[in-house]
């Protein structure tokens, strides 16, 4: 077939025949690989854990216990539920930073935080929450002498965090909590203590 374009001058029209068939097909297969891979990452993210770090200042995020020596220790603690559909794997709780009276602490350094319910030399381990557990993890503690609390971190005689891990709340103190998992964002709240003891939390971000 040809076509009159312009006076005298003719060109062929194209005939795509079954390479238009073909492209069509191919376009139409594309478009449903794409509407296929998005389907399958909306329904990875809808099956992956969802993770909440809570506190509240209340019973079971405070607990006060008395040591051998007779002395009340005020543990703090944050809470970690699993509100998705599949386990969280891996979970490690980390303190990243402290502010005091507003002021970040450049003196602190990033350390690792004590998971509670098991014995101290698993603590630190990686933990897997299944959907619908809750796990805690402590963060500091009071100790007996006022106004001082305690990063509750490794205690070994190997570790040298190469700065003290008692904080004073006569400024008002921020602690920077974290927690990390293998499949899953991570999570983090602010912990506040202020001069007098009070104990409040927020969302970070």
């Amino acid at each position: 077939m040809t076509v009159k374009v312009a006076g005298s001058l003719t060109v062929a029209a194209v005939e795509w025949g079954p390479l238009g068939v073909w492209a069509g097909a191919g376009a139409t297969f594309l478009a449903a690989a794409v509407a296929l891979a998005a389907a399958a990452g909306s329904l990875e993210r809808r099956r992956r854990p969802r993770l909440a770090l809570s506190f509240a200042a209340r019973q079971p995020w405070m607990r006060t216990v008395v040591t051998a020596g007779g002395s009340e220790v005020l543990w703090v603690r944050g809470a970690v539920d699993n509100h998705g559909s599949t386990p969280a794997r891996g979970c490690t709780g980390r303190l990243l930073a402290v502010s005091a009276a507003g002021n970040p602490r450049a003196d602190v350094d990033p350390v690792q935080l004590r998971w509670t319910g098991m014995p101290r030399a698993l603590s630190f381990h990686p933990l897997d929450i299944r959907p619908g557990q809750r796990e805690f993890l402590n963060v500091c503690f009071r100790l007996p002498v006022a106004h001082a609390w305690r990063i509750d971190t490794f205690d070994s005689d190997d570790f040298d965090p190469g700065f003290s891990t008692d904080l004073v709340d006569h400024a008002g103190l921020e602690l920077r909590i974290a927690l990390f998992v293998d499949n899953s964002e991570p999570t983090t709240l602010v912990l506040a203590v202020s001069p007098g003891g009070r104990l409040s939390a927020r969302r970070d971000g």
